[in-house]
């Protein structure tokens, strides 16, 4: 038996019996962690609005060996979206965010780079950003800290450095490929004129990259990198369509 105590965001709720939920929380120290809030469903609840998604909490959680669920003690709310959550768009980013997190994320493995991004992108989103060029921000950078999306630079098939004026092709499995290696393997092309936007992307935090791509470009890197992650994840993405995709 153990009781651990983190920060940690929200991801995701489900009902649970007649007055319970399950909480899915992606925790600073102990990675994403699964667990019980009894009386959630309540009207009067003690969890409040601690359990929204993308609510940064420092929750207590009690854990016994054998056990797939922990138990949610108590939560103290630290930060809340729910001021832009309040439109559907920004409903709909949170979800997005939470969704792409869950699936990247095994349990009880902390990372602590994930956190950063996630709590970066909630300051941004808050400020009141470009949600198409958020959400190319955010899934750009689960990509490459999953391991997905190599380096811009040179062909991840026969090592020849990318000239600044031709397109790159992105295979299945994320790596990079010039046309000769990758133009007849189909995958997804990367044109030139947008290698810059990406290779700033890896650069800066959202809050100045969100300001540098046109509406257009910002929309088109997000249904880009939404194809890519629907080949990474062999799955469709539940939130696609209310993000324009």
């Amino acid at each position: 038996m153990a009781i651990k105590e983190s920060e940690a965001f929200v991801l995701m709720t489900y009902p649970l019996a007649e007055a319970d939920k399950i909480a899915v929380l992606f925790t600073h120290h102990y990675g994403k962690i699964r667990a019980v809030a009894r009386g959630a469903r309540r009207p009067k609840s003690r969890f409040g609005a601690c359990l929204e998604p993308l609510s940064e909490i420092l929750a207590s959680l009690f854990e016994k060996e054998g056990r797939e669920l922990a138990v949610l003690r108590r939560c103290e709310l630290l930060c809340s979206p729910f001021e832009r959550a309040a439109t559907p768009e920004g409903e709909v980013f949170l979800h997005h965010v939470a969704e792409l997190v869950d699936a990247f994320q095994p349990p009880a493995e902390p990372h602590p780079a994930v956190y950063r991004l996630i709590r970066a992108t909630r300051d941004t989103f808050l400020q009141g950003a470009s949600l198409p060029a958020l959400a190319a921000y955010f899934e750009m950078w689960m990509l490459k800290l999953g391991g997905f999306f190599a380096s811009l630079e040179a062909c991840a098939a026969c090592g020849r450095a990318f000239r600044p004026e031709e397109p790159v092709w992105i295979a299945r499995d994320g790596t990079p490929r010039c046309e000769r290696c990758g133009g007849t393997l189909g995958g997804h092309v990367i044109s030139a004129g947008y290698r810059p936007l990406l290779a700033e992307m890896l650069k800066r935090p959202p809050s100045e990259w969100v300001a540098l791509p046109t509406p257009e470009e910002a929309l088109h890197l997000h249904r880009l990198l939404t194809r890519l992650l629907r080949d990474v994840l062999e799955r469709e993405l539940r939130t696609k369509l209310s993000l324009g995709v």
